[in-house]
C-alpha cells in the first residue's frame, strides 16, 4: 500500500511536533520536513543535530508510529564538492538519518552550473547517510523539465519527485509518466490546493505500491508554503488524505 505523507509546507506555520500529531490524528502515514534552506525552519534546526527539536521529535515519531518520508531541501551548489559541516546540506543529511527519512530532496537554483555533477556529489554523500537523493523540477532553473531531471539523476542511484496536478493530468498520462521514469521515480507529489474538493478517482490507481504520495503546497516553483485554512486542522488534513486515497483506489475496487 502506498504511503501517504503530509509535507510541512502544506500546514505552515505548524511546527514539526504539531505536524506529527496532525498526521497521526488524520490517519496519514508519514511527514515531510524542511530542515534547511528555508528561513522559517531556522528556529527549529539551526543547531543541527544539537537542536532541542530533534530530541523532542524522535519520541513523538516513535509514539505515533509516523515515519519521515523526506527531509529538504538541499540547493545544488559548489559547496557539495567538499564535505563541510558548516553548510546546510550536512545539516539535512545528519538530521535525515537520525529521523529515519527515506529521501533527501534537492533542487537547482537559477543559474546553477553543472547540476548533474553537483547532484552526483550529493548522491555520493547521501549514500553514507543511508538516504536517497531526489531532484525536484523547478521552472526557470537548469532542471525545469522531466528530461533535464532524468539527465541529472542518470547513473547516480538518485531519483525524481514527480509532480502531478489532479486538475491537469489524466490517469493515462500519469501511468505513462510512471512507466517512463521506472526506477528513477522517487515519489509522487500532489498539491493540497487542488484536493480541497476531492481528487479524481483512480488518477493514481496504477502507481506501484512502493511509491509514496506526498501532499505538498504547490506542484512546482514558488511559493511552496500555504497557510493552514481557518477552522478544523484535523478535518482539513483528513480531507487531503481521503482525496489521495480516492486517487489511489482502482475503479474495480468499488465494484
Amino acid at each position: 500500500m502506498n504511503r501517504i505523507a503530509l509535507h510541512q509546507s502544506t500546514v505552515h506555520p505548524a511546527d514539526p511536533i504539531e505536524l506529527v500529531e496532525l498526521a497521526a490524528t488524520a490517519g496519514l502515514d508519514s511527514i515531510g520536513l524542511r530542515v534547511a534552506a528555508v528561513d522559517e525552519v531556522q528556529q527549529w534546526w539551526s543547531k543541527g543535530i544539537g537542536s532541542p527539536m530533534l530530541h523532542a521529535l524522535i519520541p513523538a515519531l516513535l509514539a505515533s508510529r509516523i515515519t519521515v518520508l523526506d527531509v529538504g531541501r538541499v540547493v545544488l551548489g559548489p559547496e557539495l564538492r567538499v564535505l563541510d559541516g558548516r553548510h546546510a546540506y550536512v545539516r539535512a543529511l545528519e538530521l535525515g538519518v537520525r529521523l529515519g527519512a527515506q529521501f533527501v530532496t534537492a533542487r537547482a537554483a537559477a543559474g546553477t552550473a553543472e547540476p548533474a555533477e553537483l547532484f552526483r556529489a550529493l548522491a555520493d554523500l547521501a549514500a553514507n547517510y543511508q538516504l536517497r537523493p531526489l531532484i525536484t523540477i523547478v521552472p526557470d532553473t537548469p532542471v525545469a523539465t522531466l528530461t533535464q531531471a532524468r539527465a541529472v539523476v542518470a547513473g547516480t542511484g538518485g531519483g525524481i519527485v514527480l509532480d502531478v496536478s489532479p486538475q491537469r493530468r489524466t490517469a493515462a498520462e500519469v501511468d505513462e509518466l510512471v512507466l517512463e521514469l521506472g526506477p528513477d521515480l522517487g515519489y509522487v507529489r500532489v498539491p493540497a490546493a487542488e484536493l480541497a474538493d476531492g481528487g479524481p478517482p483512480g488518477l493514481l490507481a496504477t502507481l506501484p505500491a512502493q511509491v509514496p504520495v506526498a501532499i505538498g503546497a504547490a506542484v512546482t516553483g514558488e511559493p511552496e508554503r500555504s497557510p493552514l485554512p481557518d477552522g478544523n486542522r484535523v478535518g482539513y488534513a483528513r480531507t487531503l488524505r481521503d482525496a489521495v486515497d480516492a486517487m489511489l483506489r482502482h475503479p474495480s475496487a468499488a465494484r
